[in-house]
């Protein structure tokens, strides 16, 4: 069996230092991982369905990882969710995300529910955007320029361009 996206977090999770976290994650690195940590945190990458947990049957009698599906499987349908320019009305894709939540371990379901808000950190608090930066480095757009640097760089071109008018006329 799989070892499962909430299972993996949750090892994440017990650990007390940074590098082991790190670890944890590069060990059970897949697209899978990746894509849901992008979810949560990555600005740019969103879901197009209301915030909040669906109202779905969380079926909480299955074992972890014998459910009728799981993240592995689903995430390759994820672009239903994620591409904009996909013809489906918005009540037709939150039906499909309710079926397919139906169909996950009911802590996949919460889990994927959580990325999807950007909220992974109300459930798993260790796992945090400089943990996903450091094990997964090309993963997260690059960092924005603080607003009080950027200014300090278009102040130094300006300053540039002044002192080579200054010194070629």
């Amino acid at each position: 069996m799989k070892t499962t996206i909430p299972q993996i977090l949750e090892e994440v999770q017990r650990q007390t230092k940074k590098d082991q976290q790190i670890k944890i994650l590069k060990t059970y690195d897949s697209p899978v991982l990746r894509g849901i940590l992008k979810l949560n945190f990555d600005s740019n990458y969103k879901m197009d369905l209301p915030e909040g947990e669906p109202p779905f049957r969380k079926d909480i009698r299955t074992p972890e990882g014998y459910s009728d599906t799981n993240l592995y499987v689903e995430f390759r349908r994820f672009y239903i969710w994620t591409e904009q320019k996909l013809n489906l009305s918005r009540a037709r894709k939150e039906v499909l995300f309710i079926q397919m939540l139906e169909g996950l371990h009911w802590k996949e379901a919460e889990l994927l529910c959580l990325a999807k808000d950007k909220k992974l950190q109300t459930k798993f608090d260790k796992v945090t955007e400089s943990i996903v930066r450091e094990a997964f480095y090309d993963l997260l757009p690059k960092e924005p320029i603080p607003p009080k640097k950027f200014r300090d760089i278009v102040v130094s071109k300006n300053e540039v361009k002044n002192n080579s008018s200054v010194s070629n006329t």
